[in-house]
């Protein structure tokens, strides 16, 4: 019988902290991350999901609810099994806020944190498109090409995000021309090394 433990969201901006940065570091723990962006998640079902160990699931569960980067959601009881649900909690994080009191050393972790999250969730979203042939989200689309690693060949995909980059700009501009309130998507263009 699950017992939901949802406690009101708390509507005041979360600082990010240097603590908060660190724990971001580890790879395992952003792929976590990635998968609570979509949904709530129990130990076991993460590690299905990425193919840990439970116990090392609980390990960098406990440092992300140490962190104050997840909390817990509910609990269910199967038998004789009792799993705790965890989530991203729904409050803003003003990192901007501490920006200045980084070390020059922070700022570069900092920096490398967002960019391993964006590439975990776009290494996520391949991996189901590499399974299922498409990517379930609520809203949104992900295309993957394999292309040869060509100078020709990348000045070519460079000219498409140009011209992606300016229909996105008009786009954008004719969205905020026209005062349209509402939900926003964001538009990811990109290239990685595979």
């Amino acid at each position: 019988m699950p017992e939901d433990e949802t406690q009101p969201v708390d509507s005041r901006p979360v600082t990010v902290t240097v603590d908060q940065l660190k724990v971001l570091s580890e790879p395992s723990r952003l792929r976590m991350l990635t998968l609570l962006m979509e949904r709530d998640m129990s130990i076991s079902g993460i590690a299905k999901a990425l193919e840990l160990s439970p116990a090392t699931v609980h390990h960098h569960i406990n440092q992300l609810l140490a962190a104050r980067l997840i909390e817990p959601t509910k609990t269910e009881v199967r038998g004789n099994l009792v799993e705790k649900y965890y989530r991203i909690p729904g409050t803003t994080l003003d990192s901007s806020a501490i920006w200045d009191q980084l070390s020059p050393e922070d700022k570069v972790n900092y920096r490398l944190a967002v960019l391993g999250m964006l590439k975990g969730l776009v290494n996520e979203s391949i991996k189901r498109i590499q399974a299922k042939g498409t990517v379930d989200f609520d809203v949104g689309r992900l295309y993957f090409y394999h292309l040869p690693w060509r100078r020709d060949t990348v000045q070519q995909v460079m000219e498409i995000f140009d011209e992606a980059k300016r229909k996105l700009e008009r786009l954008e501009a004719k969205a905020r021309a026209q005062g349209e309130p509402g939900d926003e998507v964001m538009a990811l263009l990109t290239t990685l090394p595979v």
